[in-house]
């Protein structure tokens, strides 16, 4: 009958360390998954981006390459400064996803792929 309070707060402690080492990580993943989205998630969607404004810019084909790459920069900066102003992580990837296969199915169609 002894040894019931002491496994109880032994448990309780077990709980609390796993709770703490499951917010931890929880925090970092945020952090890392933020990261992946802004550095991986931009450049995927800065380049089908650019791809698209390349096609579709009313300029010659030399000069719409150059000025989108050009918009490249501010492009991939606006992205990645996006990723960290916004609270939900889902929504981060929801939007870059979606924005990305937007602009791919846009390129898709100017281009008679499909």
């Amino acid at each position: 009958m002894h040894t019931q309070p002491i496994e109880n707060s032994q448990s309780l402690m077990e709980r609390a360390k796993l709770s703490q080492f499951y917010q931890t990580h929880k925090y970092r993943f945020a952090v890392f998954s933020r990261f992946l989205a802004a550095i991986l998630g931009g450049y995927v969607f800065t380049a089908v981006f650019t791809s698209l404004l390349s096609i579709i810019l009313p300029l010659k084909k030399s000069d719409a390459v150059l000025l989108s790459i050009s918009l490249t920069i501010l492009v991939y900066s606006c992205v990645f400064i996006w990723v960290f102003a916004i609270k939900s992580l889902k929504r981060i990837w929801i939007t870059i996803l979606l924005t990305t296969t937007a602009c791919a199915l846009c390129i898709a169609i100017l281009k008679d792929w499909l």
